[in-house]
């Protein structure tokens, strides 16, 4: 049954047009717009903000004729969206009435397209029916529309947020950055703290008015010819200001669109950041501090004062300037850019219980307050619940490498220092830091066989300088105080090893990075072995399954061979069938690979990869999907690379997107069923127990019985890895063809060129 519901007169207004909210005086303090209409081309705009963004609706071909609006109209774009979505109409006469009040009676109709299945409605009169809509009344309308669509208790799938900001003019310059408010006046809120909805970076609504006379609190202030300006780091917003200030760190107050109150944040000057989130930070001089509310980064590097993030305060580096206030930092500012000299590594994960820690001629421990000596046949033997480490990060140092043993039993060592940090009550994260060339050392021997020669481990050093510029500057891993991991997450480092042919090729190298047509380094990936086709990096990498990442040029899906990608499912199984099919990795024993599974075998592997996958949809009980009754690669990037794949079964559908979901989720590894699973290779031994398919290029094979049942399914793929950047097989092939590093380059990476970077 459907509840109907009475609105009272004070929400529902007779007045003339007026499709903006423009109070005749500065907005006081409470909900906005009770005492406005709301016009139809404004309502068309908080709608068509739910389904499309600005980029979207701009780029949509014009299709409307009405007669009252102009394709140069503001709201055209979103009255065009509305109209394509079925939610708007004009009139028998071809007019739309942009400006017209939305009445009471267009809201309910609105309502119902919206969310059809909502259970609540308007109780419509022939008094009220064409009464106009209050803005504030319209606003809480869409609301519960939107998130009854989709039975949810937010907009955030809509990518809808609502911001807390104080508007400091009325082009949309607010503290927290600057927004687009296209139909909306913000004149009357200008220096008032107010929350709306925004969606990437345009105002979709007003909410309320929360202070008439706000602080801004953490604004970098300079002061230039008697006027303060308040950088937000997406502008300055000008105001008059007679007495003299540092450039500095402020709490601003505002009152009646003026400064009443300058309050300044203490600086703690230049500190080295160790570790960074959106929590905490911990600086070598001064430990752990938590982040202040409404805390901000900002980079001065530059010529202009630009919005920065925790992120961007490189681990290692000391380019920042802090500033606290009640013991929390209150805001940073990057000074001077970040420049690559030394790389930290996270090694072996962030949860080590048990680390021993030798040297052949000794080492110190420090933790900024007490100092230990170990001599040469000295170990360490370090656990979270030391004392130590009560004072924060733990410091080994040593003339010659540390060998570092973890709980698993492994050792390595490890030129540099080694930090050493308590996470939670019994964990400890450990990292290395040391010179990019000397980490290199680590990474090539063992990402490369030194046995592929000395131009592949070349192309494979510049290929690994470039990830590892970018991984820096990245910041990734500066939760933990890292650039990088030491596993395949970013590149596998095993610390320090004599190994003159990869030492050869990295001081061959030296500094040298893939660098783009537009100078910037080139974000270079490898594998091991490319099945004859690449995969372009928007096809690899999708977090929501939509592949709408940026391309790049230079990462782009590409023929590693004389042949032509195939156009058909029988092609491409005939492509990875052929294993004597001539590629510039043929003489990988990943080349070509194969897999059977029985029916009831894959069944009972995809029980339990279908629920441990992040990137499956499923139709159906997913605990009661019944027995699998076909598979299916839907689609596929230009070389092959398995996208999304479809799964049948009895009683239901799975979807699974991204080549990596794909390939855990059909794991080639028996459980309880049926003979072992064996994973045959070109020339070599079969394997058994991967937790994960090669590649995901492949196709399939299915069996059936002659019911047409589904007996068994045949996998026949090629390559080892994602596919994207440099095939180190391949690699090694155009080195024996005579090609240089540079020239291999250019092959995994076109339109990039080699260059000095550091």
């Amino acid at each position: 049954m459907k509840k109907y519901i009475l609105l009272g007169g004070l929400l529902l207004l007779s007045l003339s047009a007026c499709g903006t909210e423009r109070p005749a005086e500065r907005a006081k303090v409470g909900q906005i717009g009770a005492e406005s209409s709301v016009s139809r081309e404004m309502a068309a705009k908080t709608i068509a903000l739910a389904f499309y963004t600005n980029q979207e609706l701009d780029e949509m071909e014009t299709k409307l004729n009405f007669s009252d609006l102009s394709v140069e109209d503001w709201a055209y774009p979103y009255i065009q969206g509305c109209v394509e979505q079925g939610f708007f109409a004009g009139s028998e006469e071809g007019t739309f009435r942009p400006q017209a009040d939305l009445t009471l009676w267009e809201a309910q109709a609105l309502m119902d397209r919206l969310a059809p299945d909502y259970n609540s409605r308007i109780v419509l009169t022939a008094e009220n029916k064409n009464m106009a809509v209050s803005y504030e009344l319209w606003v809480q309308l869409l609301e519960t529309a939107l998130k009854a669509r989709r039975g949810e208790d937010s907009l955030y799938s809509y990518g809808i947020q609502t911001e807390n900001a104080v508007v400091l003019d009325a082009d949309g310059l607010c503290d927290m950055g600057r927004f687009t408010a296209a139909g909306i006046d913000l004149t009357p809120y200008a220096a008032s703290r107010i929350t709306f909805l925004e969606k990437d970076g345009e105002i979709l609504a007003l909410l309320t008015v929360e202070a008439a006379s706000p602080v801004v609190k953490n604004i970098y202030c300079r002061q230039e010819k008697g006027a303060l300006f308040l950088e937000t780091g997406e502008g300055a917003a000008m105001l008059a200001y007679g007495k003299a200030l540092d450039e500095g760190i402020y709490d601003v107050k505002l009152e009646n669109g003026k400064v009443a109150e300058v309050t300044a944040a203490e600086s703690v000057g230049g500190c080295t950041v160790k570790r960074v989130d959106g929590e905490t930070l911990y600086l070598a001089e001064r430990g752990e501090l938590p982040w202040a509310e409404a805390a901000r980064v900002y980079d001065a590097a530059g010529e202009e004062i630009a919005k920065a993030d925790f992120t961007d305060l490189i681990c290692g580096t000391d380019c920042g300037e802090f500033f606290e206030k009640d013991g929390e930092i209150c805001a940073a500012v990057i000074r001077t850019p970040a420049v690559l000299e030394r790389m930290r590594v996270l090694l072996k994960g962030a949860e080590q219980k048990t680390v021993t820690l030798s040297a052949e001629n000794g080492f110190t421990l420090s933790n900024g307050t007490n100092e230990k000596h170990f001599l040469p046949e000295g170990k360490a033997v370090l656990t979270a619940d030391l004392p130590w480490f009560s004072h924060g990060i733990v410091t080994a140092t040593a003339e010659t490498p540390i060998r570092v043993a973890f709980a698993d039993g492994t050792a390595y060592q490890y030129e540099g220092t080694i930090e050493l940090e308590r996470r939670g009550a019994d964990s400890l994260a450990v990292i290395n830091e040391l010179s990019l060339e000397r980490y290199l050392l680590g990474v090539v021997p063992h990402e490369m066989p030194t046995s592929f020669g000395q131009t592949a481990l070349e192309a494979q050093a510049i290929t690994a300088r470039s990830y590892a510029y970018n991984q820096f500057y990245a910041n990734t891993y500066c939760a933990y105080g890292a650039h990088v991991t030491d596993t395949t997450a970013s590149q596998v480092y095993l610390g320090y090893a004599e190994n003159e042919t990869a030492a050869q090729a990295v001081k061959a190298t030296e500094g040298m990075c893939a660098v783009t047509k537009t100078g910037a380094v080139a974000q270079t990936y490898f594998y091991s072995t490319s099945c004859g086709f690449g995969a372009g990096s928007q096809e690899v990498w999708s977090k929501d399954g939509s592949f709408s990442g940026r391309e790049k040029s230079y990462l782009q899906a590409q023929t590693y061979g004389d042949f032509a990608p195939p156009q058909t499912e029988e092609e491409w199984l005939a492509f990875w069938q052929d294993w004597k099919k001539q590629g510039y990795d043929m003489n990988s024993p990943w080349y070509r690979w194969k897999v059977y599974f029985s029916c009831g075998q894959l069944t009972e592997i995809l029980q339990k990869t279908l629920a441990e996958s992040a990137n499956c949809r499923i139709e159906g009980n997913q605990n009661d999907l019944g027995r699998l009754t076909g598979i299916a690669v839907t689609r596929r990037g230009q070389g092959g690379l398995a996208m999304e794949l479809q799964l049948t079964f009895e009683k239901g559908m799975a979807t699974v997107k991204t080549e990596n979901a794909i390939r855990k989720v059909l794991s080639p590894t028996k459980r309880t069923l049926g003979e072992p699973i064996y994973l045959q290779r070109k020339g070599a031994e079969a394997m058994t127990g991967n937790a994960m398919l090669p590649s995901g290029f492949f196709a399939v094979k299915e069996m059936k019985n002659a019911e047409g049942k589904l007996t068994g399914v045949a996998l026949y793929g090629g390559g080892n890895g994602h596919g994207v950047g440099l095939s180190q097989y391949g690699a090694k092939y155009l080195a024996e063809q005579g090609k240089t590093a540079a020239e291999i380059i250019a092959c995994y990476f076109p339109g990039t060129k080699v260059e000095k970077v550091l």
